[in-house]
């Protein structure tokens, strides 16, 4: 085959063009210190490269996001210490006003720095970043808190901002307002107690705080001077129930009823206080009885005549003065004769023998103390007047060893006199308990009450109810619950008084008085249970000089305290959570920033050495392309 000098200089001039093109292409790299400069360089590694300068893009913006958490936790925690400081020092002021010593000149110069202190939380809770309020849910154009005359308003939502600060993971980073101002960080009326009475109709199963009471078998005694009787109260459902036993049980001049404190069972016994042969045994020596372990009582005469009486057996006086005259001419000791004193509580012992016998009266066993607690130890002689006896009056007792009916009734107990009062049967409150029977069957004096929940005021009228023998605790709840404001009243969880909480979580609840009465503090109910409204009744209460009222605020600032401490417990974790991703974030950074190094970034060293080796090939082409190619028309042409 011919080789023409056109394909001669073809191929040189193509050879001098890559070796060129090569020694360009390591001067870009040496130039610009990667090894990727286009496309076509590496096109699978520009793939890699596109694809870690797209993770580098996300890293970027993700940490943009926790950067700006961060700066948002900062305010947020910043807002809610300077909260925690102003709670703080209003609780620091209500103790100190709370105090008998201070006067209202000093109050009056309290409520100004608590107004101060409200002034200063509402800016707080009104706090911004970049424009933006930072405590109003989703609507940060919005300040959250508005201050109306009566009370406070939340006006942001109840929404979530959260920010990606990793691929499918967000943290949210606002807190929300109303959650810890405004939300009740305590319920009105929890855990008070208006100690209601006992009433005929009341069920046995709301006594004792609602545990109500086992009645066993049903069985106890009533004991009183006339004699001892059982009560059968197994078939009571209600008070009124136990009542009917007592009085159906037959005792003389005997009568049950609820006592004058309201809260009890009350026994009277209206007979004279002289025991009588009926009289058990068990009323003598204030309720200690006699001792009946043996029992026995030693008659020894002059003549050497000695008769042991047994009296083990014995229930009542009447059955030891049987014992006594029955068993002493039976063992050879006549005309000796024991009666009671028809004025006095003692044994009489006569000797109604022509000559007295001389009888001694000792104990029939060494250990034991009959005749003592008879009081008729010594010598007859012709007639011996015992000591008295000192009988209780009312004595109540279980019929059985493992029966606990009185107690459980209040009832287990004895009185020396003839009135005896029950133990407090702690009745739970129940919405049908009449009102008069509150404060154990005292009532209270109601007035009228001023319920606010934020922009909403009501006046709530109670007087009629407090003048009604029939209003019950529906009464005052129905009322209440129509005000129409949002707020609800019920039996608090304890059963043992009412509360009330608002239906909605963008106001500030508070209940005053709403003339010179104490209604509301008497139901347990006056105050607020957030720290907003808590900060509007202190400074009221200050400005009354009513110490009272300042004493009632004092639960409030506690459990605020708490719920914005918590609140800010949680900024702090989120912000520990922001930190985490942020390390993360940059490792990641790191690590992709080093992958892409490997694809993109030249090997310096090498390629200087490449380079001059391709600068002195490219040279040595251009000379030997200068040799082969003479231009000259021959060579042209051909």
């Amino acid at each position: 085959m011919r080789i023409t000098s056109n394909m001669i200089m073809n191929t040189v001039t193509r050879n001098l063009a890559l070796s060129q093109s090569r020694f360009l292409r390591l001067q870009t790299m040496a130039s610009s210190g990667r090894r990727i400069n286009r496309p076509s360089d590496d096109p699978i590694g520009i793939t890699k490269d596109l694809g870690f300068r797209s993770d580098l893009s996300e890293i970027s913006q993700f940490r943009k996001n926790i950067s700006q958490a961060i700066s948002w936790f900062n305010f947020s925690d910043q807002a809610m210490g300077n909260m925690n400081e102003l709670i703080s020092e209003a609780k620091e002021l209500a103790v100190q006003f709370a105090n008998d010593t201070y006067d209202h000149n000093a109050r009056a110069a309290g409520a100004t720095n608590i107004r101060d202190i409200f002034e200063q939380m509402i800016e707080a809770a009104n706090t911004q970043f970049e424009g933006n309020y930072i405590f109003s849910g989703t609507r940060t154009d919005v300040s959250p808190f508005m201050v109306l005359a009566m009370g406070v308003v939340y006006r942001g939502d109840f929404e979530r901002i959260s920010l990606e600060t990793e691929s499918s993971s967000y943290l949210r980073i606002n807190s929300i307002g109303a959650e810890f101002l405004t939300v009740a960080s305590r319920t009105l009326g929890d855990g008070h107690d208006l100690n209601p009475g006992i009433q005929p109709n009341l069920w046995l199963d709301y006594l004792h705080d609602g545990n109500g009471v086992d009645l066993g078998a049903g069985l106890f005694n009533v004991r009183t001077l006339n004699g001892d009787y059982i009560i059968d109260v197994s078939a009571a459902r209600n008070i009124q129930d136990v009542l009917d036993a007592l009085n159906g049980a037959g005792i003389p001049n005997f009568n049950a009823s609820i006592s004058l404190t309201g809260n009890s069972i009350a026994l009277e016994d209206t007979s004279d206080h002289l025991i009588n042969a009926n009289t058990p045994l068990s009323m003598l020596n204030g309720g200690l009885g006699v001792d009946q372990t043996p029992g026995l009582i030693r008659f020894s005469t002059g003549g050497g005549v000695s008769v042991n009486v047994d009296i083990s057996g014995c229930a009542t006086v009447g059955d030891v003065i049987n014992a006594i005259n029955t068993q002493l001419p039976a063992g050879g000791i006549n005309n000796v004769t024991a009666s009671l004193h028809p004025d006095k509580n003692l044994l009489v012992l006569n000797d109604n023998n022509a000559v007295p016998l001389n009888v001694i009266i000792s104990e029939g066993s060494p250990a034991g103390q009959t005749a003592s607690d008879l009081g008729i130890l010594g010598e007859i002689g012709s007639v011996l007047e015992g000591e008295d006896l000192e009988p209780t009056h009312i004595q109540v007792a279980e019929n059985a060893p493992d029966e606990n009916t009185a107690k459980y009734l209040g009832l287990l107990g004895e009185s020396p006199y003839d009135q005896y009062v029950g133990e407090d049967l702690n009745p739970e409150l129940a919405y049908f308990t009449l009102l008069s029977s509150l404060r154990s069957g005292l009532g209270y004096p109601l007035g009228k009450i001023r319920i606010i929940n934020g922009d909403l005021v009501k006046d709530i009228d109670l007087t009629a109810l407090g003048n009604d023998p029939n209003a019950t605790i529906i009464d005052v709840v129905n009322l209440i619950n129509s005000s129409g404001i949002e707020v609800e009243a019920r039996i608090n969880d304890q059963h043992t008084g009412i509360q009330i909480f608002s239906n909605v979580k963008d106001r500030s609840l508070v209940v005053i008085e709403a003339d010179d009465g104490q209604t509301a503090k008497d139901l347990g109910i006056f105050g607020s249970p957030d720290i907003l409204g808590n900060l509007m009744v202190l400074e009221n209460a200050l400005e009354n000089n009513d110490v009272d009222e300042i004493g009632l605020c004092l639960e409030t600032f506690d459990t605020a305290l708490n719920k914005v401490s918590i609140a800010r417990a949680e900024v702090g974790a989120r912000t520990n959570r922001a930190d985490m991703a942020s390390y993360r974030q940059l490792t990641f950074e790191l690590q992709v920033t080093e992958q892409l190094s490997n694809i993109e970034d030249a090997d310096i060293t090498k390629v200087i050495t490449d380079l001059a080796s391709a600068e002195a090939a490219y040279q040595a082409a251009l000379a030997s392309a200068a040799r082969l190619i003479q231009p000259s028309l021959i060579r042209f042409l051909s």
